[in-house]
C-alpha cells in the first residue's frame, strides 16, 4: 500500500512541475537566449528551463522520495511521520529564486546520487573497454582472409564469418530476384518492342543513336545477349547465392539503389529526361 502511494505522490509531484514549467515556458519572449538554445537543440530541454524559473521539483535517491533517516522523519526541521511534500524532498523554489536550507540538503542528497553514478559507469565501462582492447590488440586479419593472433592461431577463417566489414553492412531489396518472366521482359528487354526509328528517338538526345540502333545487326544482338545475361544473373542470385533467404532484404556491402539516386541528383538527370548513352555504352 505504502509503495502504491509513493508512487502516485511521485506522480502528482512530477506532473506539478512539469505544468509549472510550461506556464513559465509561455511568459518566454522567443528572443529568450536560453529558449533559443533548447529549440535549437544545442543543449538543454524545457525540463531544464522549468527548474531555473518555476520549480526544481522532487529529489529522488534510488528512484523514491526522500527517506525517513531517523526516528520517523527525514530532517529535525519536520515533524515525525510527516509524509507530505516538503519534507520527502519536493523542492517548491526554483534555482532563479533560491533554495531553502531543507531544499539545499535533500538537492544535494539528489545531486549525490547522480555524481555517484557517473563515477562507477565511467570506471567499469573504462575497465571493460581497456580489458577488450588488450585481449584483442594482437588480433588481425590476414592476407588470406583468415583471423589470426601475433603466434598464428586461427580465430576465425574468414572475418566475421562472412568475410564482409560490419559498418558497412546493409539490408536492401534485389528487384531482380522477384521479378517474373513478364516484368522482366518489359523492363530489360529492349527488343521486345517495336523498333520503330520515330519511336525510339524520344529516347535519345542524339537522332542518329535511334537510326542507328532500327538498323544495325550488331547491336540487336548485343541487346539480346544483354537481355539473355540479365535472365542468367536473375537465375544464379535465386538459385546459388541467395538460395536460403525467403524474405525480401538482403545484407550487403553497399545500397546499390542509393549510389543510383546520389548519382542522378549529383548530374542532374531527370527520370523522363532524354539520355546522351546509346544501349551498347551502356552494356
Amino acid at each position: 500500500m505504502i509503495e502504491s502511494f509513493e508512487a502516485q505522490i511521485n506522480q502528482q509531484l512530477n506532473d506539478a512541475r512539469d505544468k509549472s514549467g510550461n506556464i513559465a515556458l509561455e511568459d518566454l519572449s522567443n528572443t529568450n537566449r536560453l529558449r533559443n538554445m533548447v529549440q535549437a537543440g544545442s543543449k538543454g530541454n524545457n525540463i531544464n528551463i522549468s527548474q531555473i524559473m518555476a520549480c526544481v521539483g522532487q529529489q529522488n535517491v534510488e528512484g523514491k522520495r526522500i527517506p525517513f533517516g531517523f526516528n520517523k522523519r527525514t530532517l529535525p526541521h519536520f515533524a515525525k511521520d510527516d509524509f507530505g511534500p516538503e519534507s520527502k524532498g519536493f523542492v517548491e523554489n526554483s534555482y532563479f529564486l533560491g533554495l531553502s536550507p531543507q531544499e539545499l540538503y535533500f538537492h544535494a542528497m539528489g545531486g549525490r546520487e547522480g555524481l555517484i553514478d557517473t563515477a562507477v559507469k565511467t570506471a567499469e565501462t573504462g575497465y571493460l573497454s581497456r580489458k577488450l582492447m588488450k585481449a584483442l590488440e594482437d588480433v588481425m586479419v590476414k592476407y588470406d582472409g583468415s583471423v589470426r593472433t601475433s603466434r598464428e592461431h586461427i580465430v576465425q577463417f574468414i572475418y566475421g564469418e562472412d568475410g564482409v566489414s560490419g559498418e558497412h553492412v546493409e539490408d536492401m531489396t534485389i528487384d531482380l530476384m522477384k521479378m517474373d518472366d513478364h516484368a522482366l521482359d518489359r523492363k530489360y528487354n529492349f527488343l521486345s518492342r517495336d523498333l520503330d526509328q520515330e519511336r525510339l528517338s524520344q529516347f535519345f538526345q542524339d537522332p542518329e543513336t535511334a537510326k542507328e540502333i532500327a538498323s544495325d545487326p550488331i547491336i540487336a544482338k548485343t541487346l539480346r545477349d544483354e537481355y539473355e545475361s540479365i535472365k542468367q544473373d536473375r537465375e544464379t542470385l535465386r538459385n546459388s547465392i541467395f538460395k536460403m533467404t525467403s524474405d525480401d532484404s538482403i545484407h550487403m556491402p553497399i545500397n546499390l539503389k542509393r549510389i543510383i539516386q546520389n548519382a542522378k541528383r549529383m548530374f542532374e538527370i531527370g527520370q523522363r529526361a532524354k539520355s546522351d548513352l546509346r544501349p551498347t555504352d551502356v552494356v
